[in-house]
Formats: C-alpha cells, sequence, structure tokens
C-alpha cells in the first residue's frame, strides 16, 4: 500500500503447493525392491562378499503411514557390520536455466549388528513416514522425491548403500474391496464391462448409495519442520505475521495390515480372510 510522505506497507501470505497423488493407482500398489554385493579388499586380500537385498511392500504411501520393508542381509567378510533405512528427501528448485537441490533425511531404523560370516533378515521392519511435504511430480519449477535408503555400515571401508524410490501421496490407502468395488444398480444389475458397448450412468436417484462406503475426511498435522518465517533480509515495514506453518494430510490410525498369502488366496472362493501381526 502505497503512502505518500511516509514508508509503504507491504504485506506478505504464504501458501502450500502440493501435487494431488491417489496412492490407490495400481501402480503405487507395486512393491520396490532391488539387490546390491560389494568385496572388500586390501591391498592383495580379498574378503568375502556383503550382500544386500531389500523390499518395501509398496511404491506410494501418505504421511503417518509406515513403509513396511523387507530385507536380506549377508554378511561373509570378516567385519561387523549395522544395517540401517532411513527416509531421503530431494527437493529440486528450477529456474532460469539453473537448479538448487536439497536434501533431507527422517526416519531412521538401525538393526542388529551383524557378525562375520552371519545372515540376518527383516520381515515388516516399519518405517515411520512423519508429516512431511508430498512428492511433486509435475511441476517444472519445484520436484520434490523420496526413497527408501537401506545402508549397511562397513568399519573402515565406504558404506553398501541402496535407494528403493517410493511416492508420498495426498489420499490415504482404502480398503481392498472399496478399491474394487464395481458399480451397482439398485436392482443389483453390473454395469457390463464390454469394451464395445458402455451402458450410460443411472440418475442419480436410481443409485443405491448405501452400497457406496463413506470415506471419513482427511485429517491434518503440522509439518514436521514445524514453521518458518518467510521475511527475507530486504524486506522492511513488512505487517502481519511472517511465520508460517503448513499442514499436510495425515494418516493418525495408521495399521500395518500384511497381505495374505498368494497359497491362501482362491480366485474361485471369495471367502474374506482376516490377518493381525504385532511388529516390537
Amino acid at each position: 500500500m502505497e503512502k505518500p510522505w511516509t514508508f509503504n506497507h507491504k504485506a506478505k501470505k504464504a501458501f502450500t503447493v502440493i501435487c494431488p497423488i491417489d496412492i490407490n493407482r495400481s501402480e503405487y500398489l507395486v512393491p520396490v525392491e532391488n539387490n546390491m554385493e560389494k568385496v572388500l579388499c586390501c591391498w592383495c586380500c580379498t574378503s568375502g562378499p556383503i550382500s544386500l537385498y531389500a523390499r518395501t511392500d509398496r511404491k506410494g504411501y501418505c504421511p503417518g503411514e509406515s513403509i513396511a520393508i523387507t530385507a536380506d542381509f549377508e554378511n561373509l567378510s570378516s567385519r561387523t557390520i549395522i544395517p540401517h533405512a532411513t527416509l531421503h528427501q530431494t527437493q529440486t528448485f528450477l529456474a532460469g536455466g539453473k537448479s538448487r537441490t536439497r536434501h533431507s533425511k527422517y526416519t531412521i531404523v538401525t538393526g542388529l549388528a551383524i557378525q562375520p560370516g552371519r545372515t540376518t533378515s527383516w520381515d515388516a521392519q516399519l518405517l515411520k513416514i512423519p508429516a512431511v511435504t508430498p512428492s511433486i511430480i509435475n511441476c517444472c519449477l519445484i520436484r520434490v522425491d523420496y526413497a527408501v535408503r537401506i545402508s549397511l555400515q562397513i568399519p573402515g571401508a565406504y558404506n553398501l548403500s541402496m535407494d528403493l524410490p517410493v511416492l508420498i501421496g495426498t489420499v490415504p490407502l482404502r480398503p481392498a474391496n472399496y478399491r474394487h468395488m464395481t458399480p451397482i444398480l439398485e436392482n443389483g444389475n453390473e454395469i457390463p464391462e464390454s469394451p464395445m458397448y458402455y451402458q450410460p450412468a443411472p440418475p442419480y436417484s436410481e443409485v443405491d448409495m448405501s452400497s457406496i462406503p463413506v470415506e471419513p475426511p482427511p485429517t491434518y498435522a503440522e509439518c514436521v519442520e514445524g514453521s518458518v518465517d518467510i521475511a527475507d533480509e530486504d524486506d522492511d515495514n513488512i505487517i502481519g505475521d511472517t511465520r508460517f506453518t503448513p499442514m499436510y494430510a495425515y494418516v493418525h490410525s495408521y495399521h500395518h495390515q500384511p497381505p495374505p498369502a498368494y497359497s491362501e488366496i482362491d480366485p474361485q472362493n471369495r471367502q474374506q480372510y482376516s490377518y493381525s501381526s504385532e511388529i516390537s
């Protein structure tokens, strides 16, 4: 606001940039896996290999959920190694043909030491996702990527590390029966799936809404990094509060449910199985 014969009044207001991502899409429900191997050498001496295999239960998650990591570690060297899992974030800013990158790491899980000649495994080791910004993958100015970094700490040598790329979305995971629900009319007839013919959608008044599960409203949490001051050093005469705390969709009551074993799924029998697990 321009004011003659005195200082102008200025104000700043921050806003959050997100990329809407529904993690219920099929490409985000598949696991991500990788493996690596390393051989330690000292002059002319070579030890046995150190191998690592890791897999996530799926690719897409929301803040508040946990990433279930399955991993196999084999230590055929003469050194004691320690496994770690970390959630890594990479922010890339693009403008004027230049770029700037910022790296952050959040939740860390440390496993038990693996003695020489021994092997060990992780079975659904949970890595909690805090309230972080969702992935941004379709913007030409800002990009936010995530990866689960599995590493083996090797004394006296470079660590063995690999990244499993994951996606942090904005729409939480729905129950399986909701994701695969077929549209049903009030009289019970299913809409045909023939690629040559599509029955027109029925009027809203004829649809049995009781067959459609009601989704709870989204919940939010403050960013794990807290509030920031958006005022710059050269900002003078700024009025109003310049502190800003981003809020992100957050799953507060998440419980990991492992999928049923393939041998227990009978395509001819639609009986539903229930499973529970306790992971300390």
